[in-house]
């Protein structure tokens, strides 16, 4: 780097440091002590499974090469670790290169639920945890035909993708993404083939294909989480960062206004959050007409929202829970007491481990390249 633009650090030091000084001016310690509600958790063990996800890629001319990966975990009876790994590693022809991340995101997030409900299908956990909030799982874009080719089929691949609906449901766990099998890919191409001739078999047509079959799979599997097991597991998303503005109306996050201020372990008081009202679905017309239970339950998922901090001089995180009906006695108390004892440093211990083995890293990249 040029010294020339290193000496701008300088002057933006001065003016980090006035961030603190100015929100003392913002808002009173009061107004925000009387958000919080002191709690000194009382641990309590419960037979937790947590899951997270990861993604990574290279660019070459012409094509992503990328993987995907979920992985889940838990300890049984306190000692015995069990877990279970999904993922996928494999080529993507997307033309709209600004949007992969985003199509990546939505295939981690698939393998992570997926990964979630096979353990939790063997092991009847009492607890679910999900890395980042459950709420950040819904805000998923449905892939568009244009990402991938720059024809248009007047909505016949959303149609063909809808197809293959019934088939997701009655295999969703048996393949890491259904979407993405040899049997799957099959089909679509056959299909594709009658629809449209040999243009039907070149690779964007069918990947834009298979995508929108991918992301009907990953609706499906939240679907599930909610309300198709057959135990019923308090369902946590925990969120080491926030950029909600909605209990101090700041022009910081509540997150920051609470660091500043509050010391002693506790929470903020919990408001229901509806997707109804907060996000635009972008579900596929094929899909809310083929699946139109699961589009309105789906729509209709509440959850819980709060703030807490289970050790002293350590951070603040952002709680999400899902309300389901037939759980009664899920409050902030009850979470923080099993969070507490899971905590290292602040955060859920299963979390952590998830988080350090599902990660993909650049070296992976390299040696899936060199492979």
């Amino acid at each position: 780097m040029r010294p020339e633009l290193l000496k701008k650090t300088y002057s933006l030091k001065n003016e980090l440091s006035q961030l603190a000084v100015s929100l003392n001016e913002e808002i009173k310690k009061e107004e925000v002590l009387s958000k919080w509600k002191d709690y000194s958790p009382a641990p309590v063990n419960r037979f937790a499974v947590a899951a997270d996800g990861s993604f990574n890629k290279k660019h070459y001319i012409g094509f992503y090469l990328y993987s995907v990966s979920g992985y889940a975990v838990g300890l049984r009876n306190g000692s015995t670790v069990v877990e279970e790994v999904t993922g996928d590693i494999n080529l993507s022809v997307i033309k709209k290169t600004e949007l992969i991340d985003q199509y990546l995101r939505m295939l981690m997030f698939l393998c992570e639920m997926k990964a979630l409900l096979k353990l939790a299908k063997s092991e009847k956990p009492e607890v679910l945890l999900i890395d980042g909030t459950l709420s950040s799982r819904f805000i998923t874009v449905f892939p568009k035909t244009d990402w991938f080719c720059s024809e248009e089929f007047e909505g016949k691949i959303a149609s063909i993708a809808g197809e293959f609906i019934p088939v997701l449901k009655d295999t969703l766990l048996r393949e890491d993404i259904v979407a993405f099998s040899e049997e799957i890919k099959e089909k679509v191409m056959k299909t594709l083939f009658k629809e449209f001739g040999e243009k039907g078999l070149r690779r964007d047509i069918v990947e834009a294909t298979l995508s929108k079959i991918a992301y009907f799979e990953y609706l499906l599997l939240l679907h599930r989480l909610f309300y198709g097991m057959d135990f019923k597991p308090v369902v946590i998303g925990v969120a080491k960062t926030s950029h909600s503005t909605d209990i101090f109306k700041k022009s910081l996050p509540d997150i920051r206004v609470l660091h500043q201020f509050v010391r002693s372990t506790g929470y903020t008081s919990p408001h229901t959050y509806v997707n109804l009202d907060e996000i635009k679905w972008e579900f596929s017309q094929v899909f809310e007409f083929i699946e139109e239970s699961v589009a309105y339950r789906a729509e209709r998922c509440q959850y819980k929202i709060f703030l807490r901090k289970v050790r002293q001089r350590k951070t603040i995180s952002l709680i999400e829970y899902y309300e389901n009906p037939e759980l009664e006695g899920i409050s902030p108390e009850y979470i923080l007491d099993i969070l507490s004892h899971f905590s290292v440093s602040g955060y859920p211990f299963p979390l952590r481990k998830a988080d350090y083995e599902v990660r993909i890293t650049r070296r992976d990249m390299e040696m899936i390249e060199n492979l």
